[in-house]
């Protein structure tokens, strides 16, 4: 199984302490599951979105009230194929973390699609910490998680993204996502991004 492979990435980074000093260094990142993780930092990340007001990210970890174990369990059974809830894909979340273990994203990759993902969802969804973003994790955590869809035989990657998200489509045309098509519904217009692996 691909769970266990673990990628490492150096690029430097500029920290800002405050408004008027900057300090230059090194930070390492990696994608790990969330059996690397501990319940500590985890809710530090829920608590994120909580104070930025926004829903948590990617939907893959939102048990609707459920313990850490509830979703410990529910994130280590993905990837299985028997027990899925019909319409639902085989897939796996990753995390995007510091060498100190601290959450800058999290990114949920599907290793199937249907005709619904076909539409809205694809193959992975992704979102960085509030506080962490315009820093350009999310094309980290991209480029990092291509090499498991590749491993699961996936060559060509959807992504779909609420039109008025222009950092996520930014980082998309970084990546090389090319624009197949677009829709609305709900009042929203959606992108249709294909990335070539």
């Amino acid at each position: 199984m691909y769970t266990s492979f673990f990628v490492l990435i150096r690029v430097l980074f500029i920290c800002y302490n405050d408004l008027e000093d900057r300090k230059e260094g090194t930070l390492t990142m990696k994608l790990v599951t969330i059996h690397e993780l501990t319940e500590t930092t985890y809710q530090s990340y829920v608590s994120s979105f909580l104070h930025a007001e926004e829903p948590l990210s990617p939907s893959s970890l939102d048990v609707q009230g459920q313990s850490y174990e509830y979703l410990v369990k529910k994130l280590a059974t993905s990837k299985e194929e028997a027990g899925l809830i019909p319409g639902h894909v085989p897939s796996e979340t990753l995390f995007l973390v510091a060498d100190n273990g601290y959450i800058l994203g999290a990114i949920h990759l599907r290793y199937g699609i249907t005709e619904e993902l076909l539409r809205y969802g694809g193959h992975m969804s992704f979102s960085i910490r509030p506080e962490e973003r315009r820093k350009g994790y999310a094309f980290i955590m991209i480029k990092l998680s291509l090499n498991h869809l590749r491993a699961q035989g996936i060559f060509n990657a959807l992504v779909t993204v609420n039109r008025k998200n222009q950092g996520a489509k930014n980082t998309l045309k970084k990546i090389g996502g090319v624009l197949e098509n677009a829709y609305e519904t709900n009042g929203l217009v959606i992108d249709r991004y294909w990335i070539k692996l």
